[in-house]
């Protein structure tokens, strides 16, 4: 048999995205996105990209250094800008040579002295944190301009901005045919870490380290997420070997989720003291089609090795959930068991991030 026909074969025996969809809310919840490595982007270029039901120009100045996200077809007769040029601060058409704004208006027309006053198309506010390029998107379909108010920023790392920590990785880890909600829905679900994430693994991998094993305890801060956009999970880790509990490999990791989880930064004390960060990013490309990504930064004095080691340790484990996210469904209501974690109070907390739904009080939908 060969590899075309291997790969036939297993995409026949895929979940139909249609199906699974139906049980799931709206996917592409309000909040910030991160569209790319700021390094991707140089000056005075332009992308092209598809994400969150849009298709987008992404363009850098030449002069200034900013970002400018909007609609990528041409408002005048539908050209896509991303085949044209950036020209200071402005992208030309390469149909007409229009020129636009970063906020979406028409600025020059080349063969007219009259140019369009009112905002022409759509943009939206753009932020660049850390090295990467983040969006805000609003899912109630209300036309967005760059610099609206938002309701919070991209999260930042004091320690990045003040020098303490320093980039040390980054990880494209492809897409994930699954919907945005699952990550933060995961921090709920107590009852799945010790069934699912109990195995030891070499970092990066699935293979396991004979005898050893992983205890969680988690728990969801809700005090501090109490009027805020930000959802802390509490992580705390220890290693069994041999059915001996090493205490000294006791790891704590504190999860925060930023609206629904389209950015989790991810902080790791690890039992020698060093601090690794990892963000972590999610971009639905489509409804069940999700872009991911790892950024990390850590303290100057953690060895490179245990870096590596925190950040290939977190993405095994990641990787378990995937293959669960990427066949599963939504329950609404799901039948609980007293000793499971918070999963409707969870649920009320996102609610905020699709506005879609605030008005309906079906239990069908967080």
């Amino acid at each position: 048999m060969s590899f075309l026909t291997r790969r036939s074969k297993r995409r026949e025996t895929q979940y139909s995205d249609d199906l699974r969809l139906a049980s799931y809310p709206p996917p592409y919840p309000d909040g910030w996105y991160r569209l790319f490595r700021s390094k991707s982007l140089g000056r005075g270029k332009a992308r092209y990209l598809e994400c969150l039901g849009r298709a987008l120009v992404v363009w850098r100045s030449e002069d200034a250094d900013e970002v400018f996200a909007m609609s990528a077809f041409c408002p005048h007769l539908g050209a896509n800008l991303a085949g044209g040029h950036v020209r200071n601060d402005r992208i030309e058409c390469p149909f007409h040579g229009w020129q636009f704004t970063g906020d979406g208006r028409a600025a020059s027309v080349p063969y007219s002295d009259t140019v369009p006053t009112r905002v022409a198309t759509e943009s939206f506010p753009v932020q660049e944190v850390h090295g990467q390029i983040f969006m805000y998107h609003r899912g109630d379909g209300a036309r967005q301009q760059a610099g609206e108010e938002v309701p919070y920023p991209v999260p930042r790392i004091p320690e990045v901005d003040d020098g303490t920590f320093v980039f040390r990785g980054h990880y494209e880890a492809g897409r994930s045919r699954m919907h945005i909600i699952e990550p933060i829905e995961n921090a709920a679900d107590s009852g799945h870490f010790g069934h699912l994430h109990n195995r030891l693994t070499v970092p990066w991998t699935q293979f396991p380290i004979p005898r050893a094993a992983i205890e969680y305890t988690t728990r969801l801060d809700f005090d501090a997420a109490r009027g805020s956009y930000s959802m802390p999970l509490l992580v705390e880790t220890v290693f069994n070997v041999g059915g001996r509990r090493l205490e000294r490999t006791r790891i704590k990791t504190r999860v925060m989720f930023s609206g629904v989880g389209s950015i989790m930064n991810l902080r790791i004390t690890l039992p020698t003291g060093g601090v690794v960060e990892i963000v972590q990013t999610y971009l639905p490309i489509g409804p069940l089609d999700q872009q991911v990504a790892f950024h990390w930064f850590a303290e100057r004095n953690v060895p490179r090795l245990l870096v590596w080691g925190a950040v290939g340790g977190w993405v095994s484990q990641w990787r378990n959930d995937v293959r669960i996210w990427e066949e599963k469904g939504f329950m609404a209501p799901p039948m609980l068991s007293r000793d499971d974690g918070p999963v409707m109070r969870l649920r009320g907390w996102y609610r905020q991030f699709f506005p879609e739904l605030a008005a309906s009080p079906r239990e069908a939908r967080p």
